[in-house]
């Protein structure tokens, strides 16, 4: 039976040489191009790097994904440099105790979430990054251990967040606003690329009603119907589940091997 899911090296192999493409891409596609630890980056990079070296690929994602890559990142920098208080420079940068015990505690709870999640990749194959990293909560455990502002030689919350995230965050977005461009349609250079006057965010709660995805997985797949762009790439299990009832009318992009998931998941769909 014909489904719409295609791997991304017969993608590539059938692409011809200079041909124009458009793709749509998802938070968790660009989540791995980016970040180097992700299970999936080698796969992303050389998937992206092949498509755009034989044809001629314009990236379209939108706000919402914006929205979602930034906060993936926001929590690794923040980790990355919390972690990095109570090791490499502790020495350098003076935090109280309390704020020391929080990162510690933090760090048992992360550990314990990653060889949980590892047992389960080994039987499934799909390592969740974002376990690396804290959790909204976590960090945010960790901010009620700090003052606000540096009280004389203890850094304040304020001054983390400036080390840590400050201009990592900001390059991170000019990165991403390098890599692709966002779908609206306000822009009139756009116009050619929508199948609607306005995109009716209502269709969202119905596609999220439709296969019980994340609200804002079912934004990114309302965009994508608004618009004549037929591929949709991503890792988002959500999106290429939901591509098959809600979106079928679109090509979805995933790495080769994910495609055997969906066999007997979606076999009668």
């Amino acid at each position: 039976m014909a489904t719409n899911r295609i791997g991304f090296k017969k993608f590539v192999k059938d692409v011809s040489i200079n041909e124009r493409i458009n793709i749509i891409i998802d938070s968790n596609l660009l989540i791995s191009y980016f970040d180097e630890v992700h299970s999936d980056h080698d796969d992303t990079v050389a998937f992206l790097k092949n498509l755009d070296d034989k044809g001629k690929v314009t990236f379209y994602t939108t706000v919402t994904t914006k929205s979602e890559f930034l906060d993936y990142h926001r929590k690794r920098f923040l980790t990355e440099g919390l972690v990095g208080l109570v090791r490499e420079l502790s020495d350098k940068i003076n935090i109280s105790t309390i704020a020391k015990s929080k990162i510690q505690n933090a760090l048992t709870l992360r550990d314990n979430r990653l060889r949980k999640e590892e047992k389960k990749y080994q039987e499934i194959e799909e390592f969740n990054s974002s376990i690396n990293y804290f959790t909204d909560n976590d960090i945010k455990e960790i901010k009620k251990a700090f003052r606000a502002r540096d009280v004389q030689e203890e850094r304040g919350w304020l001054s983390i967040c400036s080390v840590f995230l400050g201009m990592k965050l900001s390059k991170c977005e000019s990165l991403l606003d390098e890599f692709c461009t966002y779908l609206t349609t306000r822009d009139e250079k756009q116009r050619e690329l929508f199948v609607v006057d306005e995109v009716d965010w209502k269709k969202s709660t119905e596609i999220s009603s439709e296969t019980g995805m994340s609200y804002s997985d079912s934004m990114i797949l309302n965009m994508a119907l608004s618009t004549n762009i037929k591929n949709i790439a991503t890792l988002d299990f959500d999106i290429i589940y939901a591509g098959a009832i809600s979106a079928l009318s679109k090509t979805i992009l995933l790495p080769d091997r994910r495609i055997k998931t969906f066999k007997n998941i979606l076999k009668k769909v």
